[in-house]
């Protein structure tokens, strides 16, 4: 914790701020926060009819299939590790804070995040030399070139130079010390389950999953690719779903109990 997953995570957070600056500072600033009001504004007003939204045309029912359903099965299949590692870090914290910092800061930054880095491909296309949409970003992703349609939002930040292979590096160096330190976080709550809440899990263990957690991860590349990883994760997620709606049910009935037997502490 002390040595690894916090050293990791800290460079993470000081190399994406950075890296969000650029963007922000280099690409329209004024657009781009006259757009995340909008567009958070709008989400709050829609957050309900497109949680309840289900695709019915060819064309989005993929686009369902790849995308929503996938986040879903992505969100479920890490919810038991992440969920863990969040309670062992946030030891001392009352239930209210935990629930706040969990439940609303993430979600702030993700559409940070969003609006920074989406909202500077759109604004290139919207404004490009050679008509909207001609800046080539869309066509990457309909192409499903989804990192070289990244490079491609940043080069038209920076540009192609010097500059931008620094960007372009530093963006490489995010993804992957971000999926490091996610598969170290799984890996620490997997082999503290295994040895039965130990908080200090024996080494072994934990070089053991970390290297089983990534050996299965790049089987399911090198056989599929993403869509590969995508169907693992959905099909994984299912029985998940089953086990957190036990779990949920579980911590309610302790939140009752426990409000109980304080009211009966009180009247005593």
């Amino acid at each position: 914790m002390r040595r690894g997953i916090r050293i990791i995570s800290q460079m993470n957070i000081w190399v994406s701020v950075l890296v969000v600056g650029i963007f922000l500072i280099g690409g329209p600033t004024l657009w781009l926060i006259s757009a995340f009001g909008e567009t958070l504004l709008d989400y709050a007003i829609n957050f309900i009819p497109m949680g309840l939204w289900f695709a019915d045309e060819p064309g989005t029912v993929e686009w369902q299939q790849a995308w929503t359903i996938f986040y879903w099965g992505w969100w479920l299949a890490w919810a038991p590790f992440v969920g863990l590692f969040i309670a062992r870090i946030s030891k001392g914290r009352t239930l209210r804070e935990f629930v706040l910092g969990v439940l609303f800061v993430p979600t702030l930054l993700i559409f940070v995040w969003l609006v920074i880095f989406g909202g500077n491909a759109i604004y290139q296309e919207l404004h490009a030399s050679g008509g909207v949409g001609s800046a080539g970003i869309i066509d990457l992703v309909n192409a499903w070139e989804l990192p070289a349609a990244l490079f491609a939002a940043a080069d038209g930040i920076v540009g192609s130079g010097m500059f931008g292979w620094i960007l372009s590096a530093l963006m490489v160096f995010l993804l992957m010390s971000w999926f490091v330190t996610s598969s170290d976080s799984g890996t620490l709550v997997l082999t503290t389950i295994l040895s039965l809440g130990d908080e200090e899990p024996p080494k072994r263990f934990r070089v053991l999953w970390g290297v089983v957690i990534g050996l299965v991860a790049a089987t399911l590349l090198m056989a599929g690719g993403l869509k590969a990883l995508q169907t693992a994760l959905i099909a994984a997620a299912l029985p998940l779903s089953v086990v957190i709606l036990v779990m949920t049910a579980g911590v309610l009935i302790s939140l009752f109990g426990e409000s109980r037997h304080s009211l009966v502490a009180a009247k005593k």
